[in-house]
């Protein structure tokens, strides 16, 4: 007979839902953003998060996915996903950082964007948005319709 792990998930809040901020424009996104964000680093190299939404959009809690150089990070969709299952997420919001302070989404920002979306619609997790965050102002993408 072989023995193998057996697999439990848990979840529990840390909050009452009564605590925990709501996010429904991308405004109140990049605020919730940089009440987390490591404003030492902002600068110096990209990361990447995700925001885990309830259905009503409060914040359940977030996670940093990676971390990068001053020109990219890498963000597989597995591991986004698996975060935002394991934490009992609706709906997802999602941001990096540029260190250079350019605002523009990249064709690479706009892939993986529409990635993750179509991902999230297999898995009925919306993707809410992606923003791009500078240490002056940030980027809606979804805002932009460029996903």
């Amino acid at each position: 007979m072989h023995t193998v792990a057996e697999v439990s998930l848990k979840y529990s809040s840390q909050k009452s839902y009564d605590e925990m901020p709501i996010i429904t424009s991308p405004e109140e996104a990049a605020q919730f953003l940089r009440s987390i964000w490591d404003t030492d680093t902002i600068e110096l190299r990209e990361e990447f998060y995700i925001v885990l939404l309830s259905n009503t959009k409060q914040v359940l809690g977030y996670s940093k996915i990676s971390t990068g150089t001053m020109t990219g990070t890498l963000v597989q969709p597995i591991t986004v996903f698996q975060t935002a299952i394991l934490g009992n997420a609706n709906s997802i919001l999602v941001c990096h950082n540029h260190p250079s302070g350019n605002l523009k989404a990249s064709g690479a920002d706009i892939q993986l964007s529409k990635r993750l979306r179509d991902a999230g619609k297999l898995l009925g997790i919306e993707v809410v948005d992606h923003i791009v965050l500078t240490k002056e102002s940030f980027t809606s993408i979804k805002e932009c319709g460029l996903f």
